[in-house]
């Protein structure tokens, strides 16, 4: 079959590939189908041609999936934060596993291994600690759409999140619109609003409204106001934070902090350590579900009470915390300097003195410590995964563990083939820190041959 760009098919979904879209396959070629569960039999319509597949999005469902649900949300399918709210969790979990172990052994050549189970997520709904919402126009507020990203959906609620969220982001919507100022944008350089980001704490209650901008005219004045505004208006928020951003990348991340009214900082508890999270710092964004990878982690890492182990990409601390009571000595290396000052405010917090924190680039820093001979280094990188130089300075310290936190299977893959030439992988844990999403966290376990 000569198969073209628009060209509508009937065919039936056999599995989920890594990503969230379903796979068919036509004669031969494989089909990518965007909103097509397994089992299911779908009328899908080809967007794109490539040599060896093609992708297309599901226009009619013909046969459900056995494993189908009702997504519970109005903005299911139109929205891109969610790709799976009509799929059973159970099957989510199933998936995500599925999807662990094919990547792994197709591209780091890593089969037989042993995966997991995936980790449940204790909570599949108001399971978000933080939301970042996109501005876009004169003036939309929300989060990107599924088929379409590179627009933003005015969206009423998010059940993502708890509903205070969508109280707040009404409000700020309706409020920004009445300024008059709009969103900005990259090509141009011009115009305001670029992200609001919504924080809360399950453990104090404390929530947070961070708005960023861009560094136009009339910018603070107006973030000033809408901070009072809300303040005023929800007496539940603890802070408001306005920042600035001046890079095109469209990230919710401010360069510089502005103006902060009231707190600018949640507290949050995960496991054994409490971390002092500021309006820009990474931390994990699902509580409940952190708790649990960081108990994968602990056990993985296992204990030396006469050794230290080392976290790389340390972020405000949640792992080094966690590993200091089971080590002499735990050091945190974070090339983000406010990363680091949040860091060390946690390690207060949690009243732990054997945690040492540098604000430096983490393969330079294990390099400088492979004189104390760590026995176990944790590496916790971005989806890009770990740098070449991380990899030769794991390689070079040779810890007799190494504990890999990923969330991309596809640069796990990649890294643990390279990791290959002194250690063997144990065992890899998925865990769903993002239920509904296609979104995987994994756990890898290495020992020194």
């Amino acid at each position: 079959m000569d198969i073209r760009e628009d060209m509508e098919l009937t065919v039936d979904v056999d599995r989920l590939a890594y990503g969230g879209k379903g796979v068919a396959r036509v004669e031969g070629l494989v089909v990518f189908v965007s909103g097509g569960l397994p089992g299911a039999t779908v009328r899908a319509k080809v967007t794109k041609c490539k040599k060896g597949f093609a992708e297309a999005v599901a226009v009619e469902t013909l046969s459900p999936s056995p494993e189908a649900v009702a997504p519970p949300c109005p903005h299911f399918g139109v929205c891109g934060g969610c790709l799976w709210q009509d799929l059973s969790y159970e099957a989510q979990l199933f998936w995500k596993r599925e999807q662990v172990v094919e990547t792994l052994s197709r591209l780091g050549g890593l089969s037989g291994l042993e995966v997991a189970p995936t980790v449940a997520s204790p909570r599949v709904f108001a399971y978000r600690n933080k939301m970042e919402f996109a501005f876009a126009g004169r003036l939309h507020l929300g989060l990107h759409e599924r088929l379409r990203p590179g627009r933003v959906l005015d969206i009423g609620q998010c059940l993502l999140m708890e509903p205070w969220a969508g109280e707040v982001l009404g409000f700020v919507r309706d409020t920004c619109r009445e300024t008059g100022l709009a969103a900005f944008d990259a090509r141009t350089n011009k115009g305001v609003w670029r992200h609001l980001v919504l924080r809360a704490s399950e453990q104090t209650g404390a929530r947070l409204a961070h708005v960023i901008t861009g560094p136009a005219r009339g910018a603070g004045d107006a973030a000033h106001r809408l901070g009072e505004a809300l303040l005023a208006r929800f007496p539940f928020l603890t802070g408001f934070v306005h920042s600035v951003r001046r890079a095109p990348t469209a990230v919710a991340f401010g360069e510089r902090q502005v103006l902060a009214l009231g707190a600018d900082h949640i507290e949050e508890r995960f496991g054994a350590a409490r971390l002092h999270v500021s309006a820009d710092a990474f931390a994990q964004t699902n509580t409940q579900a952190a708790t649990a990878l960081y108990d994968v982690v602990t056990r993985a890492a296992g204990s030396d009470a006469r050794g230290a182990a080392v976290d790389c990409y340390c972020g405000c601390g949640g792992i080094a915390l966690n590993l200091a009571p089971h080590f002499e000595t735990v050091y945190g290396l974070e090339a983000d300097k406010r990363a680091v000052a949040d860091a060390v405010r946690s390690a207060e917090l949690s009243g732990i003195g054997n945690a040492v924190f540098k604000a430096q680039d983490a393969a330079k820093g294990l390099s400088e410590l492979s004189g104390i001979s760590p026995s176990v280094v944790v590496l916790d990188p971005p989806r890009a995964g770990a740098t070449p130089e991380m990899l030769a300075a794991v390689l070079a310290a040779a810890p007799k563990k190494v504990v890999y936190v990923s969330c991309n299977p596809a640069t796990l893959a990649r890294d643990l083939k390279a990791l290959g030439e002194l250690y063997a992988v144990v065992r890899v844990t998925p865990v769903d820190q993002f239920p509904h999403t296609a979104h995987i966290e994994a756990v890898a376990e290495l020992t020194l041959r």
